[in-house]
Parts: structure tokens; C-alpha cells; sequence
């Protein structure tokens, strides 16, 4: 059943299908994604565009009592209370940030810290002019991904290092960096005695968007941050999306699940 329904998924017919129909289909089958034989991420990936309606909305509801705002690391800001504890100031870098909200979350608890922001070029730019208007003196906006000269403290991926093409030239940045901690929130890792490599994955739960992304070898990944001098210090899968399931996958895969990751630089 799973495999005449993969093939039927993974085809341009479903990319047509009108998206009340596909709607339809991810109701009764709570589908997220099936693998593909793509060796890479197609050109164009993962079309997205700021939502500025969105952002107004978060700054409007930021100071609500239980306003917590749209994040795939639910223990974030402890661990950023906790490190501030020890330190006067810290440097985060939000790779992908999407929104403001994690910023501005964060600044409601902690009051010392730099607040980096990168994601798509569309997303700099507005987000770029949001800040300017409201004056936030702890905010700035990477629009080069040049990271900064002096090591940053934290650089968080928030379900977002599996939809770039070249990640690892990205985290070699980060490297070069001397970044003291590395956070993946959300990010899709596997086991298996068949494939030795990263394998790439049809995103299906947000037609007419289709999204690819890398299901991360986890055992290649852990290997890549060590051989650049970082230790593994915490995981967990993560249950942040509701009903996410790989299901239709194939025996060929041992192990398929969102985890959070934490590493920390080597001495």
C-alpha cells in the first residue's frame, strides 16, 4: 500500500493536484514526506516570503502573559537564562530565523545579549526594516552571512540547516567562527544499513509548496562535528510537530525522527 502511494506522492501529478485534493490526501494518510533518489536539493528550493503581517502581529502580542511565540526549540530561552547567568553579555546567531519572535521572546527574559538575525534575502530586508523602526539597539541583521570577527557564543539552527544545499560550508563558517555552542532544534537524522549517505526528502504537508530537504545520516553528521572540534553534550527526539510520522518509509531505514542536537567547541 505505502509503496504505490510513495510512488504516486513522490510524482509531478500529485505537485498538480488541485490543493483542496491534496489537502485531502494528507487529512487521510498524515503524510509528511517520502524520500526520493535526488542526490541534491533541487535549484529554487524551499520558496518562502515574509509575512509582515505576521511580525506586527508577534510585536502586539509579545507582552501577553502566556504569549509564547512559534519556536521548534521549546527549551531555548532556559538555556540561554541559565549561560547568562555566568556571563555579562553573549553573542546569538539565529541561522534561518524566519520571524522576530524568538527574538523578541528571548528579550522579554533576558536583558544582555546580541541578537543576530540571518534567513532568505526578502526576510533581511524587511525584517531589517522592522528593527530600524522600532529601534532595537541589540539587533542586527547578517545579510552577507559574514558572521563577525570575535567568536559567537551560540549559533541555532531552528529547523533549518536541512533545507540548505551546501550546510556544511555553512557550518564551516561557524567553525572558523570559533563558535563555543551549536544548536540544531528540529532537524532530521537516520539510521540505516543501506544508505551511507544524506538522502533527500519530498516535503508533502504544505501543498502547493513542495519543499525538499536532507534527512541527515546521523552517524556521518556527529562524525563531521567532531572531526571540526565539537562534542556532542545533548539530544532528544523532538515531538514538536503534531502527528509527524514516517510511517510509509521502507525497512531499508532503521531509525527516522526529528532530534534536537546540542555540541559545544572542543578545548
Amino acid at each position: 500500500m505505502h509503496q504505490v502511494l510513495n510512488t504516486f506522492l513522490r510524482s509531478i501529478y500529485f505537485d498538480k493536484l488541485p490543493k483542496f485534493f491534496a489537502r485531502k490526501i494528507f487529512k487521510f494518510f498524515k503524510i509528511f514526506f517520502v524520500d526520493t533518489d535526488l542526490k541534491y536539493l533541487p535549484l529554487n528550493n524551499h520558496p518562502t516570503k515574509v509575512d509582515i503581517n505576521l511580525q506586527h502581529k508577534i510585536i502586539e502580542n509579545i507582552n501577553k502573559k502566556f504569549y509564547k511565540p512559534f519556536n521548534t526549540c521549546s527549551y531555548l530561552l532556559e538555556i540561554l537564562s541559565i549561560y547568562s547567568n555566568f556571563k555579562n553579555t553573549f553573542k546569538f546567531y539565529d541561522f534561518g530565523a524566519n520571524d522576530i519572535g524568538t527574538y523578541l521572546y528571548l528579550s522579554k527574559y533576558i536583558d544582555k545579549f546580541e541578537y543576530i538575525y540571518h534567513d532568505l534575502p526578502g526576510y533581511n530586508k524587511e525584517i531589517k526594516k522592522i528593527a530600524k523602526e522600532k529601534k532595537w539597539e541589540n539587533f542586527s541583521v547578517d545579510f552577507d552571512f559574514e558572521l563577525i570577527n570575535e567568536p559567537l557564543d551560540f549559533g541555532f539552527f531552528g529547523s533549518s540547516i536541512h533545507y540548505v544545499p551546501n550546510y556544511k560550508s555553512i557550518l564551516e563558517k561557524f567553525f572558523n567562527n570559533q563558535t563555543k555552542y551549536l544548536i540544531f532544534a528540529h532537524t532530521p537524522f537516520f539510521f540505516s544499513k543501506i544508505y551511507n549517505e544524506d538522502r533527500v526528502l519530498k516535503q508533502l504537508n504544505i501543498h502547493p509548496t513542495i519543499n525538499h530537504l536532507y534527512l541527515l545520516h546521523y552517524n556521518n553528521f556527529i562524525k563531521f562535528m567532531e572531526q571540526n572540534g565539537y562534542q556532542l553534550i545533548s539530544q532528544r527526539e523532538n515531538n514538536f510537530i503534531k502527528f509527524l510520522n514516517f510511517k510509509n518509509f521502507s525497512d531499508n531505514y532503521s531509525f527516522v525522527s526529528f532530534l534536537d542536537m546540542n555540541f559545544k567547541k572542543k578545548q
